[in-house]
């Protein structure tokens, strides 16, 4: 029924697999084409900026990023296998130059040395995250003092319009609610 598919949507998106999975990255590229433009505008990455991105999906905003750095790396943290492959294959050039580094992991523990990024990326992820801010800590512990985190949430009104919120979804924000959190 209508849930089942509305819970199948909703897993695809914490954690594409499949073709199904190849599919979501596509939507997922398209609805963050703007989120991820403002959020690395708001970054404002310098060219030797070491940069995170946490739940990097398709990898868009991965490439992007690393045409914006020279001496610096960016590194890419993502759960899914589906979306690990097509970040590669889209990132092939950076990767083989050292540029980029992609990781098969959870938010909650980052395999990344304390302090050691300027930046840290985050769009529409946070509801993956376990409500206890684990993965949160966990970004500012990588952070070198002084670093920025941008972190993009769609607001739950149109969340629950677009039909994304299922078991998977830790939680769901409005304004207010991200900002305590």
């Amino acid at each position: 029924g209508a849930l089942g598919l509305h819970n199948f949507i909703s897993q695809q998106f914490s954690m594409p697999e499949g073709l199904f999975g190849r599919l979501t990255g596509a939507v997922m590229g398209l609805i963050n084409l703007l989120p991820n433009k403002r959020a690395i505008e708001l970054l404002d990455i310098s060219e030797q900026d070491d940069v995170l991105e946490i739940g990097f999906g398709p990898g868009l905003a991965l490439r992007k990023m690393s045409q914006l750095v020279r001496s610096g790396r960016i590194t890419g943290v993502d759960r899914s296998p589906t979306m690990f492959r097509q970040a590669q294959a889209r990132n092939r050039t950076a990767i083989q130059h050292g540029k980029l580094k992609l990781i098969q992991g959870t938010f909650e523990c980052l395999s990344l040395e304390s302090a050691s990024v300027d930046k840290v990326l985050a769009v529409n992820v946070i509801y993956f995250c376990s409500p206890d801010g684990t993965a949160l800590a966990e970004a500012r512990r990588v952070l070198r003092p002084g670093g920025a985190m941008s972190i993009y949430a769609t607001d739950c009104s149109s969340m629950r319009w677009l039909q994304f919120i299922g078991p998977e979804t830790q939680q769901t924000f409005d304004r207010k609610g991200l900002e305590d959190f």
